[in-house]
């Protein structure tokens, strides 16, 4: 009982270090010019602080000192493209800086802590795919593409960190690494205090890309590490755990040069930007996005427990992305611009 206390308190602290970094940091903001001001495809009316990265690095490191130290070597990569984060936010760096930070922390990650893809699974009815020598490159190609689909999912208050965090619930039923799930999950609830529209018009603090490119190195490596062992995952589960930034990235890398514009271009053709565009508040899309991402969750979960065979599984996976690249091409056809400026 006195364990179990004492592991609430830590989670708590974690929380409210969180919290509490975060309006300090947020009270700073305009000094360190980390500031996100209304343009382009942002749509809100108010200069709000880019600086719940930072805080969720802290509370993260808080939890680190007082609950679970066995994830230290993972710590460096995770500060790295905080830091990268905070100077793209500030400066806007040009994308292909922004792919050489995130290698080097995916590099860093896999020297410091071991944790790399070494199989994808039962993905042909009758053999494991093994990478081999591939397995460095895959790690690289699959990590970044993580880091990336959680980018681009951070497009209303309250998106990312609330996909985020059921992503997290579901790893933690899962069995992964017990102590940095729970931490993770209580720094993600200290900053959603302050970032979801509840009691509020708007968000007080924005995740930043120091946030969101942080924390999906951060859950690319739970994935890998946990389904890259007999007893957690399979390869395929990981997929259906961070389904809907996963397929809505691609298909918008995929539709963007198709528009004749640049994969890396901002624009409101992601889903979040399409439902309140058609009318959606803002709390109602979050709500819808973390339906969907928790069906997919589930059924994924779901998919492990009962033994559905992974090419099975895989089939599924494509077919949904299928019909979600389908139905993008044709509700973006015409390019239509936003109509609700009320974000």
């Amino acid at each position: 009982m006195m364990l179990i206390n004492g592991l609430n308190m830590g989670l708590i602290t974690v929380a409210l270090t969180t919290l509490l970094s975060a309006l300090i940091l947020a009270y700073f903001a305009q000094d360190m010019k980390l500031l996100a001001h209304p343009g382009e495809h942002r749509l809100h009316r108010v200069a709000t602080p880019m600086v719940g990265g930072i805080a969720i690095y802290l509370g993260i490191l808080a939890g680190f000192v007082l609950i679970d130290g066995s994830f230290a070597l993972l710590l460096p990569a995770l500060l790295f493209l905080c830091l990268v984060g905070v100077a793209d936010d500030r400066y806007k760096l040009p994308s292909w800086s922004r792919f050489l930070a995130q290698s080097i922390a995916i590099y860093a990650m896999i020297k410091l802590t071991g944790v790399k893809l070494t199989t994808l699974g039962y993905l042909t009815p009758n053999s494991e795919v093994l990478l081999g020598s591939w397995s460095t490159p895959m790690t690289l190609f699959a990590v970044i593409g993580v880091i990336n689909a959680v980018n681009m999912s951070d497009g209303h208050d309250g998106l990312a960190g609330s996909l985020i965090l059921v992503v997290l619930l579901g790893l933690l039923y899962a069995g992964a690494d017990t102590g940095i799930v729970q931490i993770s999950i209580a720094a993600i609830v200290g900053f959603l205090v302050l970032n979801l529209r509840v009691f509020r018009p708007r968000a007080k603090i924005f995740m930043g890309d120091a946030g969101s490119t942080m924390l999906g190195l951060l859950l690319a490596y739970l994935l890998i590490k946990h389904s890259q062992v007999t007893s957690g995952i399979w390869p395929v589960t990981a997929l259906w755990l961070l389904a809907l930034p996963l397929i809505d990235a691609v298909a918008v890398l995929i539709v963007r040069p198709l528009r004749g514009q640049s994969p890396f271009s901002a624009d409101r053709i992601h889903y979040h930007h399409q439902l309140v565009d058609r009318g959606v508040s803002i709390n109602a899309a979050v709500i819808v996005a973390v339906l969907i991402q928790s069906g997919f969750i589930v059924f994924g979960l779901w998919a492990w427990k009962v033994g559905v065979a992974g090419h099975l599984q895989l089939i599924a996976f494509l077919i949904i992305f299928a019909c979600y690249l389908g139905s993008l091409l044709w509700f973006t056809r015409t390019g239509r611009p936003s109509q609700n400026l009320d974000l």
